[in-house]
């Protein structure tokens, strides 16, 4: 007799409940539906979210201006205006475009992950593993939004203080950007994220659960680099 099938919609159910089986069934690296359920969603949330988190944008682009002016004081307001309007138009166009993108280069980390650790997954199982340790984001941002509209807007100095971890805790006006940038990412969704990828490695690339916690890692400070880089040039 043949198994049952299992429909692609329970994939989004195992995500968070099976993780193991789901990377089991998808191991042959098929991630065309996931990415585009991952991207419309993301979308949806976005848009639904998007002035509830009004507050935590404007505070992150008057810091990062602020520090634009110190280093260049011809900056004018005009300049000033057109910049932040740039940015909300990208913020737009970076879930439908910049999503795909992130989510492939997190695949490509994965699989040097696996490399690093002696193992092998192809570039696509390494895609498939990325898309769906990304899910867990989807309710992180639900979560943000629901927090930005509970405290206080005085309160909302950073994007690290809706998250549930270490940066939440500190003061991005007294706290380095390096050290908010590492610190930033110990927080409960990306290390649900790196615990997916540690699952999938296991599943997919047949690694120990030590070696899987390993490659884990390695996508984990693969992650941070470009915010880090991003910190350091500032």
């Amino acid at each position: 007799m043949s198994e049952p099938t299992t429909s692609r919609w329970e994939d989004y159910i195992d995500v968070f409940v099976s993780p193991a089986k789901l990377f089991a069934r998808r191991i042959d690296g098929k991630l065309g539906q996931a990415l585009l359920v991952l991207i419309v969603l993301s979308a949806v949330i976005y848009f639904g979210t998007r002035t509830a988190m009004q507050p935590i944008f404007d505070a992150e682009f008057n810091r990062g201006m602020a520090a634009a002016m110190k280093a260049n004081p011809q900056i004018t307001p005009e300049q000033m205006e057109t910049g932040k309007k740039f940015a909300q138009t990208f913020g737009a166009a970076f879930v439908l475009v910049g999503l795909p993108i992130v989510v492939l280069l997190l695949g490509l980390a994965v699989w040097i992950g696996a490399k690093v650790i002696g193992k092998t997954v192809s570039f696509a199982q390494g895609a498939t593993i990325a898309t769906f340790a990304m899910f867990p984001k989807l309710i992180e941002g639900i979560l943000n939004a629901v927090q930005a509209l509970l405290l206080d807007e005085s309160t909302l100095t950073s994007r690290f203080k809706v998250t549930l971890g270490v940066g939440r805790f500190l003061d991005p006006a007294s706290t380095s950007a390096t050290t908010l940038a590492l610190l930033g990412r110990v927080d409960l969704f990306t290390l649900w994220v790196t615990v997916l990828v540690a699952i999938g490695l296991k599943v997919m690339a047949k690694a120990t659960t030590a070696q899987a916690a390993g490659g884990a890692a390695v996508v984990w400070i693969l992650g941070a680099l470009p915010t880090l880089l991003q910190a350091l040039r500032s």
